[in-house]
């Protein structure tokens, strides 16, 4: 007769801290400590210098649920962040592609310029991180809860097994989210409270117009490539055309809006925002421009 020999894996994938933090969790559904319960099974599994979690949108600006900033050297206000800087952060932008839940980690997506980017520079930098995975749990293709994972400059990085251990215990997340927002109707009830807010129709309005008043279309495609951290030969990658061509871009968008460096270009981007007027569709550079004047 053969003996048959099994070996356990709960005592080495669970420790104490997992366990108690799973339990919690189970606990939680339905109650307003449940996205705090989730926040502690991710950080049992992969510990983070800060953290915290946000409501996505396609229609409407970021809504922030939960932020755990441990003592970090922070240059802005995290609020800063559903103010415009959302729609160039890659994260943002492969929730709006139709990416599915799951864990993403920042340096697998991010464009090839992101970390010499002035998005990365003038307002990722300043927040004292230097390295981050998003936990992304789909609600529905316009909808998503973000639990953002992040480590700072004096902590090491991220590893490719923080993030296969994170997917490893996603579906009992994605079980008791599920249950939690059939109970709760959360997110709708978030996006109801914000409806009125119209800073996502300003920003959008801002991506679709800003400059198009002095840029060509093909301008226009390069500078946001430039915004969003892409280099001169990945973004005629995306274009299909030379690098050469590329720089040719860069260089007349530099002229004709009057600036010298991507920094000035972030900043200009970034200011025009509240200028937008989404009802006209244009561009806000112009309203800026005269506001500027006005005020000189």
């Amino acid at each position: 007769m053969i003996s048959k020999f099994y070996r356990g894996t709960a005592g080495v994938l669970c420790d104490a801290l997992l366990v108690n933090a799973f339990a919690a969790l189970s606990r939680e559904v339905g109650r307003p400590a449940l996205i705090s319960a989730v926040l502690d099974v991710l950080e049992a599994v992969c510990p983070t210098d800060s953290s915290g979690a946000l409501i996505i949108y396609r229609q409407q600006k970021p809504f922030s649920l939960l932020h755990r900033f441990h003592p970090v050297a922070r240059q802005v206000d995290a609020d800063i962040y559903s103010t415009g800087p959302y729609a160039l952060d890659p994260q943002y932008r492969l929730f709006l592609g139709g990416c599915p839940t799951g864990a993403y980690w920042l340096r697998t997506i991010a464009p090839d310029d992101f970390y010499s980017s002035e998005y990365y520079v003038t307002f990722y930098s300043k927040t004292g991180v230097a390295d981050s995975i998003d936990v992304l749990w789909r609600i529905d293709e316009d909808t998503a809860i973000v639990f953002f994972m992040q480590r700072n400059i004096h902590s090491n990085d991220f590893t490719a097994a923080d993030v296969a251990a994170l997917d490893l215990i996603l579906p009992v997340v994605d079980a008791a989210l599920q249950r939690h927002y059939q109970l709760t109707q959360l997110p709708k009830r978030q996006a109801q409270a914000i409806a009125e807010d119209k800073t996502h129709l300003q920003v959008e309005c801002t991506l679709n117009n800003f400059a198009s008043s002095l840029l060509t279309p093909r301008e226009r495609d390069v500078l946001l490539y430039m915004l969003r951290g892409y280099s001169s030969a990945l973004t005629a990658e995306k274009l299909q055309t030379s690098d050469g061509t590329v720089k040719i871009h860069r260089k007349n968008i530099y002229r004709k809006l009057d600036i010298g460096s991507q920094a000035e270009l972030f900043s200009l981007f970034i200011n025009c925002i509240p200028f937008a007027r989404p009802d006209e569709q244009s561009d806000p550079l112009q309203f800026y421009q005269q506001s500027h004047e006005a005020t000189s």
